[in-house]
């Protein structure tokens, strides 16, 4: 089972934080309340990754959980504060780990699995996103942690930034990252072939509304409208950098490559080459047999 989504901010990776201890009856600022969460949540015990049985990992998702609700209810209490989109997208961040990490409870537990909370935060981050920062040039931060989510309320959100960004660099991630973000719940859809158990998860994951929706475009469907986002964004935002895997038009067109090559369904490009005795073989010689493709090499 194959899951993109990152764990490195649910496991501990904290951002330097700025602010210094308040006076003594000073009242406390955004950096001096975010610096107080932020330790707070490293010092849950044990984390995901320590626990050792089902219910210490349904105990540490929940925590997360929590955590990502805190970090959006401060960047409400301080909206004006240079800091607040900074602790937005800590919240953002973290319900991605809590999300990746009941996906991977799915795999490790064996009788008590993590459910999602229900506590709205999502959609209030978003919406705060929305009022405060929607022309902030410095949105790409959060646009580009998006990618990595399941939530339907992010792709309602790069929906709205493409259309209403006036910062062509922030339209152009939004647009790849919408792109890349739908790809990911179409092949989490594609995994219930080999695996319909995980339905009712699916369902628990993404909500019951959202999986619906995604399941009555179909796949055929899903993947058209990933390809036309990918193909706007190499048309249009070919040049905008990404933090990391190339610019926005390199990315879009290595991925639609492999949707309309590599994809599920697709008949795989022949491969001709010699076998491991020296003989001359052809991959479509094979058509019709089931057949196990092993790369490796030496260094």
């Amino acid at each position: 089972m194959r899951f993109i989504i990152p764990l490195f901010a649910f496991l501990g990776l904290d951002t330097a934080v700025r602010g210094a201890e308040p006076r003594a009856g000073a009242p406390e600022t955004l950096a001096q309340e975010y610096q107080k969460v932020l330790k707070e949540s490293g010092q849950v015990r044990p984390g995901f990754r320590d626990a050792k049985t089902d219910e210490e990992r349904k105990q540490a998702v929940e925590a997360t959980g929590e955590f990502a609700r805190r970090f959006v209810k401060l960047a409400e209490k301080y909206p004006n504060d240079p800091m607040a989109l900074e602790v937005v997208t800590r919240a953002v961040t973290t319900m991605n780990g809590e999300d990746s990490a009941i996906t991977m409870s799915w795999v490790m537990n064996k009788s008590v699995f993590p459910s999602r909370s229900e506590d709205g935060a999502a959609a209030e981050a978003t919406a705060l996103l929305v009022r405060d920062h929607l022309r902030s040039e410095k949105l790409g931060v959060v646009v580009e942690r998006m990618r990595y989510g399941t939530r339907q309320e992010y792709e309602t959100f790069l929906h709205r930034v493409i259309k209403d960004s006036p910062h062509k660099e922030v339209r152009g991630m939004a647009c790849l990252c919408l792109a890349q973000f739908l790809n990911s719940q179409s092949k989490r859809l594609d995994l219930l072939d080999v695996r319909p158990e995980l339905a009712i998860r699916y369902q628990e994951l993404l909500g019951k509304d959202y999986y619906e929706r995604l399941q009555r475009k179909g796949r055929d469907g899903r993947i058209k409208e990933i390809e036309t986002l990918l193909e706007q964004a190499a048309a249009k935002y070919g040049d905008v950098a990404m933090p990391w895997g190339g610019p926005v038009g390199e990315q879009a067109s290595r991925e639609l490559f492999e949707l309309r090559h590599f994809g599920v369904g697709k008949p795989a490009e022949d491969i001709l080459g010699d076998d491991q005795d020296g003989k001359p073989f052809k991959l479509s010689d094979y058509r019709g047999k089931v057949v196990l493709l092993y790369f490796w090499s030496e260094y």
